[in-house]
């Protein structure tokens, strides 16, 4: 049986100076770096009647944290180690490794390397995130879809005009702030805020990390699959873990993936068994992604790693192909419908209202009303506003209760 697998957006081959360059990016017009554009590239094996894909690069951090994408590492740890590959190859003084929900943009969690917790300090800096006169906070970003933002180059070289920076940063020497927005799917899946005390960062260093805004972006969805897969109940159609042995027997090793198997039938089998023989035909892949459609049109993701647990053996998490969902709990928050939970998840992400229109097949007369209807029912005024309300409100009390975020948007809640 040929199985039809869509490609993942991956790197290919790119001249000699530079060995890999990625595509479907383009330059940023201050720095040199990269913006999100459209057009994919892939490497693809071919076996079994299957098409399996590799994310590949040329860096020695890309390579490294392509092999942590498939590690069992929990998340603070795996960015704990990639903050560690990046100190190799641009200074800072401290660094925080956040992730964010990839239907609204905020904030679910926050791994601090370089400095300690500070409650305070914390609250200092977000009074400052939504406010419309603060340069290059995460909402600007997200909102313009941009993927680097140096703050000496976003004030020309007046840092004070930051209020963070004036309440917070100077105080402690810092000199430079480095933001980059880590993107995959056109979702912003987290974001690295480097501090630097002394000097400013260069464009070279600012492309640097724009560059590796992918790959990072891949280890942190692939770090909260694994969470997900480990607390099914609090997912609706959870991931699950098969096991590929040598021999090509498959068997789940998780509840959920019982029933993939059972409603996917041969064709699930099939691809694992396909994602395992090109991770053992070729030794040099961390990793392996495919996709299959199941006779019922079911679109399912399988993502492919060699397991310490028996040799010879490739762990498969299977999970359903979705797009990340504004969470039930803002829903039940504050009573908005279907609709408008859409709208809301849409303007979070800085679309207009035609985008929004245009992207929920509705008249944009219809988007407004959605809108305003929203804004009435958490009691704000603008974007800002709401994005600050829902942080404060909804995504805060999580984050400090250390409650894990979801792969799918919002946090692993028990249902």
């Amino acid at each position: 049986m040929m199985v039809s697998v869509p490609v993942c957006v991956g790197l290919l081959p790119s001249g000699r100076d530079r060995p890999y360059e990625r595509v479907g990016l383009r330059r940023h017009p201050r720095f040199g770096g990269w913006r999100r554009a459209a057009g994919r590239a892939w490497v693809e094996h071919a076996t079994g009647g299957c098409d399996v894909t590799r994310l590949t690069s040329g860096t020695e951090f890309d390579r490294r944290a392509s092999a942590l994408t498939h590690a069992n590492a929990p998340l603070a740890d795996a960015c704990r180690e990639l903050d560690s590959l990046l100190r190799r190859h641009v200074p800072y003084a401290a660094a925080a490794w956040s992730t964010h929900d990839p239907a609204t943009g905020l904030s679910t969690s926050c791994t601090l390397t370089g400095v300690s917790e500070d409650n305070q300090r914390e609250a200092a800096i977000f009074r400052h995130e939504f406010d419309d006169d603060e340069p290059a906070t995460y909402l600007k970003l997200i909102t313009e879809g941009r993927d680097i933002a140096v703050l000496s180059e976003e004030t020309d070289g007046d840092v004070m005009r930051a209020g963070r920076f004036r309440e917070v940063f100077a105080g402690f020497g810092v000199t430079d702030e480095l933001r980059a927005i880590l993107w995959a799917r056109e979702h912003p899946w987290g974001s690295i805020s480097l501090y630097r005390m002394g000097g400013r960062f260069t464009p070279d260093e600012a492309a640097f990390v724009a560059e590796r805004g992918p790959v990072v972006a891949d280890v942190i969805r692939m770090s909260l699959l694994r969470s997900a897969a480990a607390r099914p109940e609090a997912v609706a159609d959870p991931p699950g873990i098969l096991q590929v042995e040598r021999d090509g027997q498959v068997r789940p090793l998780t509840e959920p993936a019982g029933r993939w198997l059972t409603v996917a039938g041969p064709v699930l089998a099939t691809a694992a068994r396909s994602a395992a023989s090109a991770m053992h035909e070729r030794p040099d892949w961390e990793g392996a992604r495919s996709r299959v459609v199941t006779d019922t049109g079911r679109v399912l993701t399988l993502h492919a790693a060699h397991t310490l647990q028996s040799e010879g053996a490739v762990a498969v998490i299977v999970e359903a192909a979705r797009p990340a969902a504004v969470g039930a709990m803002l829903v039940d928050a504050y009573g908005v419908t279907p609709r408008q939970r859409d709208v809301l998840g849409l303007l979070l992400l800085g679309r207009s209202m035609t985008q929004v229109a245009r992207a929920l097949g509705i008249s944009e007369h219809t988007a407004n009303d959605h809108r305003k209807a929203i804004y009435e029912r958490v009691g704000v005024s603008s974007r800002s506003e709401l994005a600050a309300m829902l942080q404060s409100e909804q995504y805060d009390p999580h984050v400090h209760a250390g409650v894990p975020p979801s792969p799918y948007g919002g946090f692993l809640v028990s249902r």
